[in-house]
């Protein structure tokens, strides 16, 4: 892979999920990631058709949703630690 498709595959798949939360009311959970590596998939193959946007939309998907619940920690410590790193944005006055 080379430095140009690596940075197509992460500017597609950063502006995906973004996409994907703003559509969503700017809910956060793991499906933004699923649907942005679906659209991601689906962007990189287009060149070859439907039949492979199709199935570059479902490879990545499922890749992405099977790496989300195998590494996913249910516990509600992690969930908190995670919590107090989120951030908010808050506006400046001028």
């Amino acid at each position: 892979m080379t430095c140009k498709q690596w940075g197509m595959l992460s500017a597609a798949f950063s502006g995906f999920n973004n996409a994907v939360r703003m559509v969503r009311g700017d809910r956060e959970d793991g499906w933004n990631a699923v649907w942005g590596s679906a659209l991601t998939g689906a962007f990189l193959s287009r060149a070859g058709g439907p039949q492979a946007m199709l199935q570059g939309a479902a490879t990545y998907a499922g890749f992405t949703y099977f790496l989300d619940k195998f590494f996913a920690s249910p516990s509600s410590q992690h969930r908190q630690e995670t919590e107090q790193l989120m951030y908010n944005d808050i506006p400046l006055d001028e």
